[in-house]
């Protein structure tokens, strides 16, 4: 089901009517919230792409049951780990290893199975094919299940936290399956850890009139966000553009990455946004999934701001595993690549996303590495290093781009003419200083991920190369009349320009004017959003992005 449409206006506020009604009584308030979450998951209307069967609902059952499981037979045998006879410490251990590898096992499984199979066998294809072995290799009939990575990153952690034993297992099997399925976070986020949510459940939500208009005011920015910078510029502008660029100039290709940077966001702050305003008007609390990432000084600075419930997931559950910084400089940096890489795989399975978690997880070493170096006058052996150092990684890219992205020589040279001097522009800049040097950090960081995202939008790496292509060629023919109309312009320039206000004037500020606000004025305030909606997307509501993750 998806949040702006008419459907689940019927469907939410029966919700939070009986929700309210039930607050003293979680016997009841608890199944009818997790029967709610299924039907939720279930039902909805056919969107592209289309959304799992409804019988994919057994894969949350299994997640639900397993983890549950997994965590109380870790759990039971905590008291034998101190044991003082080595035989049954040894066995306890052995046990609770056991237990959270078939967790592990349960869960990565099928997200590995759904997500990546045609992936992997494509892969293999690909790289055969490219030594000179032609091999035919099936194709799945695979649906991916809506949400499944994210109820998997979050069930996980909850088994894991029980195995480091920083958690106490759930006693109460309903207030564990509604911690994996909460509807307004289940399908996209954000991820919620047990600590988190699992406390919230054992008490009486706390219902006012200010929570209330909290959560309508997160679901007004929501909504806003979702249908106007997202569907109505997917729609008007660049689903056309990713669908066809070798038809548009290399000026109209630039304003769809711009165009697709402000929708992306858009799209997923916005179904945060919403999933925040739901629950705290069923009572509870869930984390903030963004903080204004294209405001970003840096590019480590931009994954601490964008989709920051999955970003300190990967650090909590695999970075600091691995060891975090605590090793080697080589072992860090290895370390914060695989992180980094995993997080732009878990983003999708194709050629495009494995150069997309390179370019990122590359950076990032990059950024760590200028970050900790010590700064000082240039000296002629630092300078000839740099010079070298640059050309090297020059060279790199001119290879890459010749091979990978099949340019010819004169934009490969282009291309990686321009990597050299962002990185060397980078490098140059102090860390800190004044506000027009903080301000060239952010334009930098904000141009980078604007350019990366060819490879995160395109449908797979032939667009991707035909986008690059059209981008490198500098046809100098601008945009061509009519293809923008002003409120869309509009909506492009206003979009961006919101996200780089300072937040408080939205969340503090704009907030405590909505609080003010009569209800008469609110509910006509949401009626003329509900129009507008019907009048953009013409009743036919586009899923969100994330779905497909």
């Amino acid at each position: 089901m998806l949040f702006p449409t008419f459907d689940f206006l019927l469907f939410v506020i029966p919700v939070l009517l009986l929700s309210w009604a039930f607050s003293h009584a979680s016997a009841i308030r608890i199944p009818l919230l997790i029967g709610a979450s299924y039907f939720f998951y279930m039902a909805g209307p056919l969107t592209d792409p289309l959304p799992a069967p409804w019988y994919f609902a057994g894969l949350l059952v299994f997640s639900t049951i397993l983890d549950f499981t997994a965590s109380k037979q870790i759990h039971s045998r905590n008291g034998e780990l101190d044991s003082d006879d080595p035989e049954i410490a040894e066995s306890a251990r052995r046990s609770r290893n056991f237990w959270l590898g078939l967790s592990l096992v349960g869960n990565l499984g099928l997200l590995g199975y759904f997500k990546y199979t045609n992936f992997l066998l494509s892969a293999f294809a690909d790289v055969l094919g490219a030594a000179g072995l032609e091999v035919v290799v099936p194709h799945l009939q695979l649906i991916l299940p809506v949400g499944i990575s994210f109820y998997t990153f979050q069930t996980l952690s909850y088994t894991i936290d029980v195995w480091r034993r920083r958690l106490t297992p759930e006693p109460s099997f309903k207030k564990f399956a509604l911690f994996v399925v909460f509807f307004p976070q289940l399908v996209a986020g954000p991820i919620v850890r047990a600590s988190e949510l699992l406390p919230q459940l054992h008490r009486r939500p706390q219902l006012s009139a200010d929570a209330l208009k909290f959560g309508l005011f997160r679901i007004f920015k929501g909504l806003a966000k979702k249908v106007i910078l997202g569907d109505w510029i997917a729609a008007s502008f660049t689903d056309a553009v990713f669908a066809a660029p070798g038809t548009y100039t290399s000026a109209e290709l630039l304003l769809a990455l711009y165009a697709f940077t402000l929708q992306l966001y858009a799209d997923f702050a916005g179904y945060s946004d919403i999933a925040i305003g739901i629950a705290r008007m069923l009572g509870y609390r869930i984390p903030e999934n963004f903080d204004r990432p294209y405001q970003a000084k840096d590019l480590g600075e931009f994954w601490r701001r964008w989709h920051m419930t999955l970003s300190t997931w990967l650090r909590d559950y695999l970075f600091f595993p691995l060891g975090g910084s605590r090793g080697s400089a080589t072992r860090t940096y290895f370390n914060l690549w695989l992180t980094m890489f995993l997080v732009g795989m878990w983003h999708g399975a194709s050629w495009n996303f494995v150069i997309y978690s390179n370019i990122h997880a590359l950076a990032m070493v990059f950024n760590r590495w200028n970050r900790l170096r010590k700064r000082g006058p240039m000296t002629m052996t630092k300078a000839l290093l740099a010079c070298v150092g640059l050309a090297l990684f020059g060279a790199l890219v001119y290879l890459l781009s010749l091979e990978i992205l099949g340019l010819d020589p004169g934009s490969a040279q282009i291309l990686a003419g321009s990597g050299v001097l962002l990185f060397a522009l980078v490098s140059w800049l102090p860390d800190t200083g004044s506000p027009l040097n903080v301000a060239a950090h952010v334009v930098l960081t904000f141009h980078f991920t604007v350019l990366s995202r060819v490879f995160f939008r395109a449908g797979d790496l032939g667009s991707s190369r035909e986008m690059i292509a059209g981008l490198l060629a500098f046809d100098g023919r601008g945009l061509r009349e009519g293809l923008l109309t002003p409120w869309l312009w509009l909506a492009l320039i206003g979009g961006l320009a919101y996200h780089f206000t300072p937040r408080r004037w939205v969340d503090e500020y704009a907030l405590a004017v909505w609080r003010r606000i009569p209800g008469v004025i609110l509910g006509i305030a949401f009626a003329l959003l509900c129009l507008a909606i019907m009048k953009l997307m013409s009743g036919a509501p586009k899923a969100f992005i994330y779905f497909q993750f």
